[in-house]
């Protein structure tokens, strides 16, 4: 697999670490680049040096503060294996920052709803999606509507989905957390609707969303590809600050619910534990997160989730 003289050392390492239950991200497109860069540039090198590890880690074009962070995550992984193994090795003493997310942007309601307006009207099959005009139009209200992450919808079964009892259900989410979702009146008709369309035209198909017969599942990719050509339709690709994402449709459906919780008066600590764990959050401290969104986005708001949040007494952290 390798070729540098590096490859027994980072084979050996990879093996320990898994085996240890290491979730190491990432890392087998740095190692292999890494091994590329050191079989071309330094063949007789077994050792990792200053010299090596920072010549490789600036042998990027990326501006990435995530991209750089890695590689020098990377470096330290092996060092730090060298070194165990009692060699000299260079260990970088350093990380890379990585600044602080911009708040994501979300639709206003006008905008909400032209982004629908387009998706049922300029949506057509194409060859890879035969039935994209039957697919997206329930495929993004489904992740607006529940707050589903891009993947979980995508991920979805058949059996997952209990149009009978309206019940949702997504399994092996981020944080290895499954949970069971009620949908709502409108929203477990839609899916009727849309089931009894779909099983006629894929009528042995595994997944809910299931693209086309050779296919069974897509990737959070290309729904955001696919996001993206809507955009441009509707002309929302024009508009100021960062760009809209399918996962906005998600950060808008909790930020919607903070809102009706505000206006509605009810108990907020047993509101934001439920959309905590209908969110698929492992704390609290994460649904919180939107709390500030809302503040930010809804000024009149503000001085009453700041009394809400203080009676709750955790802080927020962003997802």
């Amino acid at each position: 697999m390798f070729k540098s003289r590096f490859g027994p050392d980072i084979e050996d390492m990879l093996l320990i670490r898994r085996r240890a239950g290491y979730q190491l991200k990432f890392i087998d497109y740095f190692l292999s680049e890494f091994d590329s860069y050191c079989a071309d540039n330094y063949p007789k090198d077994s050792l990792l040096t200053r010299e090596i590890a920072e010549g490789w880690i600036h042998a990027t074009d990326s501006e990435s503060h995530a991209h750089m962070a890695r590689r020098v995550q990377t470096m330290k992984h092996i060092g730090e294996y060298q070194q165990a193994l009692g060699l000299n090795s260079y260990v970088p003493d350093y990380s890379v920052k990585i600044p602080k997310a911009e708040e994501p942007h979300l639709f206003s309601d006008e905008q909400l709803r032209l982004f629908f307006e387009t998706v049922d009207a300029e949506i057509r099959p194409t060859e890879t999606y035969p039935f994209k005009d039957v697919l997206f139009p329930a495929l993004f209200r489904l992740i607006y509507c529940c707050g589903l992450r891009v993947s979980e919808a995508c991920n979805l079964r058949i059996e997952d989905v209990d149009l009978q009892r309206g019940m949702i259900t997504v399994l092996n989410a981020k944080g290895d957390c499954d949970r069971e979702l009620p949908l709502s009146d409108d929203v477990r008709n839609l899916c009727f609707r849309f089931d009894d369309c779909y099983k006629e035209l894929l009528p042995d198909r595994r997944y809910f969303f299931q693209p086309n017969k050779e296919r069974n599942r897509m990737t959070s990719y290309e729904v955001g590809h696919v996001f993206q050509a809507v955009l441009k339709k509707s002309g929302l690709d024009n508009c100021p600050g960062k760009r809209f994402t399918p996962h906005g449709l998600r950060h808008l459906f909790a930020v919607q619910n903070i809102r009706k919780c505000a206006e509605a008066g009810e108990n907020f600590y047993n509101w934001m534990h439920y959309l905590s764990r209908y969110m698929g959050h492992k704390h609290i401290r994460y649904t919180l997160y939107y709390l500030h969104i809302t503040s930010q986005l809804f000024p009149v708001y503000q001085e009453q989730l700041a009394v809400l949040t203080a009676g709750i007494g955790v802080t927020y952290a962003e997802e």
